[in-house]
């Protein structure tokens, strides 16, 4: 701390002194005791400040300007001020006290106005949303913990450094968490309880942190369970139209068998999500229908889309139930259709600042247009495959008059060369046709996801 008060202090000094080669420091320093001594802290901290860079004079400034920081309650320029009058006597018991004084609560001063600073920007922001990103960013950091390690010592440090600053970040996310949910709850033991919740997984955040600085190989595990905690949080918070995009995520990896994310298999968030879903659905809808009547910009939501919802959340919930149980999953595929379509009944409220749809950007951004590029290019593979198709079937209808006129002299006599010739293409075109519909679905399950059927 100490250092990091002397290179402020020396940053605001020289933004500060102003410079004046025709008078002594002695003289300086008289002016400004006499505006002290009149009670003109203004002009006397104006004419101090500046002098604290002094060999001579800067020790008493300091002390001085310490004081009137102090009175005034500025505590990081009265800790500034103090730490200079302490390098220069560090033996000096009064300039120890001074120090110790200004120090004093400082820290926790200072982690106040930062967590005020925090809450306020994330006014206005869906926790829902905040907490997506940061689950997303703690899944990306726990991949990244575990081999960090292994490179040269100078890139390690820097990538410690890197990491641990992220982290950091996650660590903010808590707060305005805990000041939405707090005043959320009606019940004050519920509230108390979740909030014990969340300042444990903050701890946890924390510890994450520290352990990726201080490159420790406990990290990996302490990224671990904060990651845990986040999505854990997440499918508490999430509201239905976020629940359905994150459920079709999940469910869209169960059904691709991506690998399990931090040992949690995705078919059980898949589940988790559609429960999330159904305990949040009929409060969710009752609200949105006092909106829309409120505002007219709204798209309705009808009883019967509703009703319907309700009953597919239901059908998905036992599918995906059925899903967890067995060791070979059935119907993943139609899990997938039924979040499709209740996201489709679900309203586009486009008034609401876009809540729970889901954000391209970067590289989810590029993977939905390689996915735009590659069902053009089936789209386009399975119109060549049609338009061949079509050309031999016209071939086989149209024949040659002179073939009509043998059929019917001849009757029941063998196949003619052309007709061999028609049966060859046409079995060279349902071939094709079965080779390419063997590559599609090869490369559906390679291809890279969009932005919405992705975990991270």
């Amino acid at each position: 701390m100490r250092g990091l008060l002397a290179i402020f202090a020396a940053a605001a000094l020289a933004a500060a002194f102003a410079g004046d080669a025709e008078r002594t420091d002695g003289e300086v320093w008289n002016e400004g005791v006499e505006y002290y001594r009149a009670g003109d802290v203004t002009n006397a901290l104006r004419v101090l400040r500046p002098l604290m860079l002094s060999k001579s004079h800067g020790a008493r400034a300091a002390e001085v300007v310490a004081a009137i920081a102090h009175a005034r309650g500025d505590r990081e320029e009265a800790a500034a001020a103090a730490q200079i009058a302490l390098r220069a006597a560090p033996g000096d018991a009064k300039a120890n006290r001074n120090f110790t004084r200004a120090v004093d609560g400082l820290a926790a001063e200072r982690e106040t106005k930062h967590i005020e600073a925090v809450i306020k920007a994330a006014q206005g922001k869906d926790p829902g949303a905040m907490l997506r990103e940061a689950a997303y960013e703690s899944r990306r950091l726990l991949v990244e913990a575990g081999g960090y390690l292994t490179n040269r010592a100078e890139r390690a440090v820097a990538l410690s450094d890197a990491l641990s600053r992220r982290a950091e970040k996650l660590v903010d996310v808590w707060y305005p968490l805990r000041e939405a949910i707090a005043q959320s709850v009606t019940n004050e033991e519920q509230a108390a309880t979740i909030v014990a919740q969340i300042e444990q997984a903050q701890a946890k955040t924390k510890a994450a942190a520290k352990d990726l600085s201080d490159m420790k190989g406990e990290a990996y595990s302490a990224m671990s369970d904060a990651e845990h905690d986040f999505t854990r949080f997440l499918k508490l918070v999430a509201l239905p139209p976020l629940a359905v995009d994150e459920g079709l995520v999940a469910q869209s990896n169960a059904y691709l068998d991506v690998e399990a994310v931090n040992g949690r298999e995705w078919q059980q968030d898949a589940l988790d999500f559609t429960r999330s879903f159904r305990a949040k659905f009929p409060a969710w809808a009752r609200n949105y229908e006092q909106q829309a009547q409120a505002d007219t910009n709204k798209p309705p939501f009808t009883a019967e889309d509703q009703a319907k919802i309700s009953a597919l959340a239901t059908e998905l919930e036992k599918i995906q139930l059925e899903c967890c149980e067995k060791s070979v999953p059935p119907q993943q595929l139609k899990a997938c259709d039924i979040l499709n379509e209740i996201r489709e009944l679900l309203p586009k409220d486009n008034s609401g600042g876009g809540q729970g749809q889901p954000q391209s950007g970067g590289q989810q951004g590029q993977n939905q247009q390689n996915q735009d590029q590659q069902q053009n290019q089936d789209q386009q593979q399975d119109q060549q495959s049609e338009d061949g198709e079509g050309e031999t079937q016209g071939e086989q209808e149209e024949e040659p008059p002179e073939a009509e006129e043998a059929q019917g002299q001849e009757g029941e006599e063998e196949e003619k060369p052309e007709d061999k010739e028609i049966e060859a293409l046409l079995k060279k075109a349902q071939e094709r046709n079965d080779e390419h519909e063997a590559d599609k679905k090869a490369r559906m399950r390679k291809a890279p996801l969009p932005p919405n059927e992705r975990d991270w």
